[in-house]
């Protein structure tokens, strides 16, 4: 009796020491990556200038909804014009302040996009459209390009082709999720990286900021 008792302790004593192997094995419950879990960014973008950059493209991500409900053209009010589309002052400065005060584009970012809305106003006083979208303003201001959604909403995974920094000035190629390349010039000022101008380097021949 004795030993049938001893016996099946021993036993007993297997089965828990085998169970606790396998646990032992066993992924811990959450350590599955998950399906939606945010995509690492290159390396790279821990420093600067390159961070502002994808710190920029990330805030707009998050904003881009508003900012295209902002009116950039209206139609015109004067009697003669057929209702030709024209540049709305108000909206462009609304688009414009809301840049701004992301925190991550300069003065020289502003001013080089204000001027391009007045060659843009200028354009449709000489080839009037009652038609959208106004030539010029067919594209995403801020992504350069007219299909832009799969590389903002994968925009971590944007890798840092090309850096040049020297004297508070910097030139840095990013490589996007696509097989899009877009060229940012910044600068510091203030102790701050700031965006002064963005460049498409795609193949796109309708886009007239690369004119």
């Amino acid at each position: 009796m004795k030993l049938q008792k001893h016996l099946t302790v021993c036993i007993w004593a297997l089965l828990a020491a085998c169970s606790s192997a396998d646990k032992s094995r066993m992924p811990p419950i959450g350590d599955k990556v998950a399906v939606n879990a945010p995509e690492t960014a290159d390396e790279a973008f821990n420093r600067q200038p390159a961070g502002t950059i994808l710190d920029f493209l990330k805030w707009y991500r998050s904003n881009v909804k508003q900012l295209k409900k902002i009116e950039m053209v209206k139609h015109s009010s004067h009697p003669d014009s057929s209702r030709y589309y024209v540049m709305n002052d108000a909206g462009t400065e609304q688009y414009l302040d809301a840049l701004k005060r992301s925190g991550f584009v300069s003065d020289t970012y502003i001013t080089n996009w204000r001027a391009y809305f007045t060659k843009c106003n200028d354009n449709l006083h000489k080839a009037p459209q009652t038609e959208a979208p106004v030539q010029g303003l067919d594209f995403d201001l801020v992504m350069l390009a007219k299909e832009y959604e799969e590389d903002l909403a994968r925009i971590e995974k944007t890798t840092v082709e090309y850096v040049s920094v020297a004297d508070d000035k910097g030139s840095i190629t990013v490589g996007l999720p696509t097989a899009g390349r877009l060229k940012y010039r910044l600068s510091k000022q203030d102790g701050k990286w700031l965006i002064d101008d963005i460049k498409d380097l795609r193949s796109a021949l309708d886009q007239a900021q690369n004119d």
